[in-house]
């Protein structure tokens, strides 16, 4: 039998993805004229995924029915999840099982969040996104290989969260006007606002919105007990004493988005958003934090015709995170924390569409460069100091014909990571007492690597409201600095030695296959009532999956490496909409098996992110008062999971729960909207799945019964 190497494997895809490319197009039918259709605009979502397996999350999804919780709302979505330690307030996605180091690739309007910080013995390497909810409009979210940019180094999927525009704030009808929203709660949410204007004219528009929040401490439930099985022994907690899980955080945000029509084919927008937020994170690191972010970012599209919908983007942001020591705080090892993470990129597609008759083909291609870089002083502890470049060339097509619809595409992504290998501590050996960032930099090193990576999609349908689809999709994700030039859980004084790290450390690939179905059809059951279904079943093979353990070829100490063989993860997801004049009802429902390898200490400053086994949520509501008065209920599911502690045998099961809230909204008039919901309406006692280790150790429990109040105002 032959063997291959990867880069001999990417030639021989390279090649025969070309050959099905030209052998997809019939001769005959391009033969025929070219017709070009009359400019059509199209906005398109950032991230758009290869299959169907994406959903979109709505601001009434986030403040109304959730409480102004982000996470919740991700989680009420298939097969997406959150790692949310009950007192740090950022949001870390989870997609089929994969979360932290790039694996998602989790963004704000199209631009990668990178800001990682590992702190304390419950801390680990997600991505960390603070955000204040109110900012938001939604969230898109793509399962599986992603096509474009937003694909570039993204493992398992993409959730892009946007950011309000100029019609969420002016009323019907109007040019110039404002938005103001306040909202409330008793339980923890101690406040949250949002102050926002807006203007249109003829060739501009703009918005601009200053908010902010607070979190308290909370109650966990009270009713029930909750037992977790396994560990070094079980442990059962009923919580009635009522104790509070401590939590303490509030931020400052403000945005301003503007959009110029130079010509009638040109549009050209800017983004900025600067923020703070500062916590108290004492159960999942034991210190006081206080972080930065700036970002701007810039779009230009040139949409003249069919042939060229040309789009150029470019960002630049910084998040600025300090330990500045609290009398609050149980730590103290690493006050002084003082760290930049800076990232820019660029990238430019074009999308072309050709009409043959009776088959249409729609053509994007172009390039992307990302580049993060991270950089500490000398209480940095656990987070190396370093430099990430990403960059691709890509080119994905669809071709319909018929009843059917075939895509191909191909994208090359390479990576270089520079890194830290040495320093020497301010006033040790021959480094000055008075050395920049307390250490002197000695030695650095990089190393790079790149592949070419397909993917393959066909889709049939019987009929008009009918598609299933299969797929085939590889993806890869680069390895950080954080792993390559790890110096150690325990570097104390800003010394750094090779000990910890590794050079060879290699890029993650998945292979993923996809089959599923949508049917969307309108007037099913009474006129003007539309129904809508997504099933999905996937199947992902990584090579390379990297965990941290004592290096397998014998070197001293803990390193992140490659495991050996395949680590699979499959599951199955599922989503149903019916919606009429008077009701509306959504299905959610996730079947996972993403049993990837502990690491060594697992939960310690490494969680493995595994999904419930099973998990979902069905939100049901009335609409009266011709739509005026909404009422709902939602229900949320989330099967057993694991709480990692050390390895397999000495982790946590947690149990299974049921949550139950109701929520409504009343439109008082054209301008004036309230709403209310109560989450946990049982005050049911629980532990979060996927939260942490810290959050036993505070025996912080899930979040009680709250009530949350609000108004939306326009004018």
């Amino acid at each position: 039998m032959s063997t291959y190497s990867r880069p001999e494997l990417a030639r021989m895809r390279l090649l025969c993805s070309a050959a099905i490319l030209v052998s997809s197009f019939p001769l005959a039918t391009l033969a025929q004229e070219i017709t070009v259709l009359d400019t059509i605009v199209v906005e398109g979502e950032e991230g758009e995924g290869l299959t169907e397996a994406s959903t979109s999350i709505s601001d009434d999804d986030i403040m109304m029915k959730s409480g102004g919780d982000v996470a919740d709302a991700i989680r009420a979505t298939p097969g997406a999840f959150t790692r949310t330690p009950s007192d740090n307030p950022g949001v870390s996605v989870n997609i089929r099982g994969m979360q932290g180091v790039g694996r998602v690739n989790t963004m704000i309007e199209g631009v990668p969040q990178t800001f990682r910080n590992m702190s304390g013995h419950a801390g680990s390497f997600d991505d960390q996104v603070f955000i204040d909810p109110s900012l938001l409009a939604g969230a898109d979210i793509s399962r599986g290989a992603v096509s474009g940019a937003a694909g570039l180094g993204a493992l398992s999927g993409a959730a892009n969260l946007r950011l309000i525009d100029v019609d969420d704030v002016l009323l019907e009808g109007k040019d110039t006007g404002g938005m103001v929203r306040v909202q409330a709660g008793d339980n923890g949410s101690t406040y949250n606002t949002l102050v926002s204007g807006a203007m249109r004219r003829e060739n501009f528009s703009g918005v601009i919105a200053l908010s902010g929040y607070e979190q308290g401490d909370y109650h966990g439930g009270t009713s029930g007990t909750v037992t977790l099985e396994g560990g070094m022994q079980d442990v059962e907690f009923d919580n009635a004493d009522d104790t509070k899980s401590e939590r303490d955080a509030d931020a400052q945000s403000g945005m301003v988005r503007l959009h110029f029509t130079p010509t009638d084919d040109s549009t050209f927008d800017v983004l900025g958003l600067w923020g703070q937020t500062d916590f108290l994170a004492n159960s999942s690191s034991g210190y006081y934090w206080e972080t930065e972010k700036k970002l701007i970012k810039g779009d230009y599209r040139y949409n003249p015709s069919e042939l060229v919908d040309l789009e150029i983007s470019a960002y630049f942001q910084k998040d600025n995170v300090y330990f500045p020591g609290s009398d609050d705080q149980s730590s103290s090892s690493f006050n002084g924390r003082d760290g930049t993470d800076t990232g820019y990129g660029v990238n430019i597609a074009n999308t072309s569409h050709y009409d043959f008759g009776t088959a249409q083909l729609e053509l994007s291609y172009g390039g992307v460069f990302q580049q993060d870089e991270f950089d500490g002083n000398a209480q940095s502890g656990g987070n190396a100091s370093g430099t990430l470049k990403k960059y691709g060339l890509f080119v994905d097509s669809t071709f319909e014909t018929g009843a059917f619809d075939f895509g191909l595409g191909l994208r090359y992504d390479g990576y270089k990571v520079s890194g830290v290998t040495e320093a020497t501590a301010a006033g040790s050996g021959d480094c000055p007492a008075d050395a920049t960032d307390g250490r002197c930099i000695d030695a650095k090193a990089s190393r790079s690597d790149g592949e070419v990576l397909p993917s393959i999609s066909l889709g049939y349908r019987p009929m008009e409201n009918l598609r299933v689809y299969a797929s085939y999709a590889e993806t890869m994700r680069a390895p950080t600095a954080s792993e390559v030039f790890y110096p150690g859980g325990h570097s104390f004084s800003g010394s750094v030695s090779p000990s910890s790290q590794n050079l060879d450390l290699e890029a993650e690939y998945s292979d993923t296959y996809e089959i599923g179905l949508t049917y969307e059809a309108a007037g099913v059951f009474t006129f003007g009532d539309s129904l809508s279904l997504s099933a999905n079943v996937f199947r992902s093979e990584i090579e390379n999956y990297v965990v941290y353990g004592f290096d397998p070829s014998g070197t001293a100490g803990g390193i992140w490496y490659n495991t050996d063989g395949t680590t699979a993860m499959d599951g199955v997801e599922l989503s149903v909409g019916y919606e009429n004049d008077l009701f509306y009802a959504d299905l959610s429902f996730t079947k996972a098996d993403t049993e990837q390898p502990f690491s060594l200490y697992a939960g310690i400053g490494n969680d493995i992110g595994r999904l419930p086994d099973d998990f979902g949520s069905l939100d049901v509501g009335v609409k009266l008062l011709d739509g005026d008065l909404i009422l709902g209920s939602r229900v949320r599911y989330v099967g057993d999971s694991v709480l990692a502690f050390f390895d397999e045998a000495n982790s946590w099961q947690v149990p299974s729960y049921v949550l139950v809230d109701l929520y409504g909204s009343y439109k008082v008039n054209d301008g004036l909207e309230v709403f209310a919901n109560v989450t946990n309406v049982g005050d049911t006692l629980y532990f979060e799945a996927n939260t942490g280790i810290g959050d036993l150790g505070a025996e912080s429990f899930g979040q009680g019964r709250e009530i949350n109040v609000g108004a939306t105002w326009r004018f």
